[in-house]
């Protein structure tokens, strides 16, 4: 948090508190995926994206879904088409544009991992009571509201 003196404080500095939290918060729940179904964060990202409602999505779609990079959607669509766990194909109405989907086998893996993910989530959150719990999502989808109305530049 700045003091207003316009000297940048690191550990005070709130997008880097925030990058740190991410990081401590993405490095415990991809010991769920990673050690136990050898998914990148990418990969689960796309295959989560997928396994909500196992929608057919492009890869452009599931790169606005997740905010990732073109690139790191495009990586892990290779890497889970490799593995079986998604389709591509073609969308009907325009050819420059492909279709993913998980395959049953995709589904299945979700379907597994789902709750062991749901369960590491709830062992981060237990460290706040239920009205902090409130109180913090509250506040993150009013800071995403606000940053989405902040001009580019």
């Amino acid at each position: 948090m700045s003091d207003g003196n316009n000297e940048l404080k690191l550990k005070g500095f709130f997008p880097y508190r925030l990058s740190v939290l991410e990081k401590q918060v993405s490095e415990a729940v991809a010991a769920v995926y990673q050690e136990q179904h050898a998914l990148t964060r990418y990969e689960w990202r796309v295959l989560a994206a997928l396994g909500q409602n196992y929608d057919v999505l492009s890869a452009k779609q599931i790169a606005a879904y997740t905010r990732m990079e073109k690139m790191q959607v495009s990586r892990a669509i290779t890497r889970l088409k490799e593995r079986d766990l998604l389709e591509q194909g073609s969308d009907q109405r325009d050819r420059r544009f492909s279709r993913v989907q998980l395959t049953e086998q995709g589904k299945a893996l979700y379907r597994s991992i789902t709750p062991d993910v749901l369960a590491r989530e709830q062992a981060i959150l237990q460290g706040l009571s239920s009205d902090e719990r409130e109180q913090l999502f509250g506040l993150l989808e009013k800071l995403e509201q606000h940053i989405e109305q902040l001009p580019s530049s």
